[in-house]
């Protein structure tokens, strides 16, 4: 019973949907940087400083989380919807106050384990991402634009080691198909059943 689940999940798909354009995070992370910049340069109060960052930070995050919904949507194709997390609960459950400090830990976990287990890329652990997670989006609250470049750039990795799987995925190697049937098979002359045995001619 333990192999045949193996081997069902070692059945794959190629996905439908494409990866995230995680890079467009760090125009997020970039703009909160030079607007914040400038608006210290131009003597602006603290509290209109923070009036005018906050709806960045916060289309930021969005932006995020949905990064952290398409992953989970490819990885749900590749399995054939036996990955245990859906899209939207990977998303979701960052906003959960609390629990959200578990989750961060517990989908990066679940994602390097899957792929190590198909072995086609090299990842790092689990643990290692949530860690990496954590203190991106903690340093928001020191710096907004270091922690939100850093929370992109521990999401890009994640992002090329789940496209690269998908790329491994699509090269089918030759001894991953099929044997070619035997070429006998077609020079084979068709016998007619009609054609009276010469036994029973003979006996006639």
């Amino acid at each position: 019973m333990f192999n045949s689940i193996m081997e069902t999940e070692s059945v794959e798909y190629v996905p439908n949907s494409s990866p995230p354009w995680v890079w467009v995070g760090f125009l997020f992370a970039g703009a909160f940087f030079m607007i914040g910049v400038i608006m210290v340069i131009l003597g602006v109060d603290e509290a209109t400083l923070t009036l005018v960052l906050t709806p960045i930070a916060i289309a930021g995050f969005i932006y995020w989380l949905f990064c952290v919904h398409r992953i989970h949507k490819i990885l749900n194709e590749v399995s054939g919807n036996r990955y245990p997390y859906t899209p939207g609960e990977a998303a979701v459950k960052h906003i959960i106050p609390f629990y959200n400090l578990i989750w961060i830990f517990k989908w990066p976990s679940e994602l390097s384990s899957y792929l190590k287990r198909q072995g086609r890329v090299d990842i790092i652990s689990g643990g290692v991402i949530g860690a990496m997670l954590l203190l991106s989006l903690l340093l928001r609250f020191v710096d907004g634009a270091v922690g939100m470049a850093s929370l992109f750039g521990v999401t890009m990795y994640i992002s090329a080691k789940v496209k690269k799987h998908v790329k491994a995925l699509k090269v089918v190697s030759p001894d991953q198909l099929p044997p070619l049937p035997d070429p006998k098979v077609f020079s084979r002359p068709i016998e007619n059943s009609t054609t009276p045995v010469q036994g029973v001619v003979e006996g006639q």
